[in-house]
């Protein structure tokens, strides 16, 4: 049984809506993430009922890098109330106008969506809560400020934290969303994950003053399988003295460059494998239509007939394609599989053409093939 199932049958029936619908599209803020309940309870009741009473609940709440936590309480007894709220740790002093939460003060019990509106409002509101605690420290104030408008930032958390133990100082988060395309990627990568396009950059500010700032890249499901795991992609560092406004477009820079590098790798490939078609056409045995990593040819010389198999390898054209050469006839002597001979050195430059690289390719197997043929032969398991 799942947490959420879990959590759900502990509920009031006619609360348990709500929270269906917090958890099923209560995905707020920049980063889009989850809301988390936990932490069930009952309230007093007046009547004893074999249903599940649970009226009040925590809820965990993500937020700039950071999870906000709030009790949210309802009446079991008056299910159809609003609900009121708790606003627990170091967000105590969050204190929104209830006139400005619409959702709340014109609550409406007959739509699920409801408390998700509500929380989406309060939301809104924190955001504006930070920006305010945020106003009495100069560097914080200009790098919010300098990345609204910011065409490499789409959208932008600030959370400053609980203060720093023996100090009167805070850390600060940013957490800044960038704005990233996956169109041109090939759709063999991002097929399986239709998911979302997101990356995230969270900025740490050890303290207000920004003498140590720690940056994190978080990518979707879909961008990760894309580009690779944020731990393989080394983003610029933070340099010393500098500020998100600089630091920001240079993060998005690297992101859109390895989505061209990833683009031209795949076009280089295709060129390859469509020369090699054009060249070896009648003997093309297979080929990867969708990736062009692989590519099968059946050959023949001086009635000797053999199939290369080519491997282009992930940092094709900078690194060279692998020959396989395997023999139609003869079984090697220690395993009694076909006998190959794998070739990864040979005239090659990552500067040539596809067609050129089919060209030099020939001429190499020409070369290559009577020797090949001899060790074949000698090599045979009678």
């Amino acid at each position: 049984m799942s947490s959420e199932h879990s959590v759900l049958k502990q509920l009031h029936p006619l609360i348990r809506p709500y929270v269906e619908m917090v958890l099923r599209k209560g995905n707020v803020g920049v980063c889009m993430g989850n809301l988390r309940i936990s932490d069930v309870k009952s309230g007093p009741t007046l009547t004893q009922t074999k249903e599940p009473c649970g009226d009040r609940f925590k809820i965990y709440i993500p937020f700039a890098g950071d999870s906000l936590k709030w009790e949210v309480i309802f009446d079991s007894c008056q299910p159809s109330n609003p609900p009121d709220f708790i606003f627990l740790g170091e967000n105590g002093n969050f204190d929104p106008d209830i006139e400005k939460l619409e959702n709340l003060t014109d609550w409406d019990p007959k739509n699920p969506e409801s408390l998700v509106l509500v929380i989406e409002d309060l939301m809104r509101e924190y955001r504006c809560y930070q920006k305010q605690l945020i106003e009495g420290y100069s560097r914080l104030q200009f790098e919010y400020s300098s990345l609204q408008g910011l065409e490499a930032c789409d959208d932008v958390e600030v959370h400053m934290g609980n203060r720093l133990p023996g100090t009167l100082d805070s850390p600060v988060n940013f957490l800044i969303r960038l704005p990233i395309d996956l169109s041109p990627i090939p759709q063999y990568l991002v097929k399986d994950d239709p998911g979302e396009d997101l990356a995230v950059l969270l900025a740490k500010f050890h303290n207000t003053e920004g003498l140590r700032v720690t940056p994190q890249l978080f990518l979707s499901p879909k961008v990760e399988h894309a580009l690779g795991d944020n731990t393989a992609l080394r983003i610029p560092r933070f340099p010393t003295g500098g500020c998100l406004l600089d630091y920001v477009p240079q993060v998005q820079d690297f992101l859109q460059k390895q989505i061209d590098y990833i683009v031209e790798e795949y076009q280089r490939r295709r060129e390859y494998v469509a020369a090699f078609i054009s060249r070896f056409g009648g003997s093309v045995l297979e080929y990867d239509a969708e990736s062009f990593t692989k590519l099968s040819l059946v050959l023949e010389w001086n009635e000797f007939f053999f199939v290369l198999h080519i491997e282009l390898p992930s940092r094709f054209p900078q690194d060279m394609p692998v020959f396989t050469f395997q023999s139609c006839y003869h079984l090697s002597k220690t395993n009694g599989e076909p006998f190959v001979s794998v070739q990864k050195s040979y005239p090659y430059s990552p500067r040539w053409t596809g067609e050129e690289m089919a060209h030099r390719a020939r001429l190499f197997i020409l070369d290559t093939i009577p020797q090949f043929q001899k060790v074949s032969v000698s090599s045979t398991k009678l």
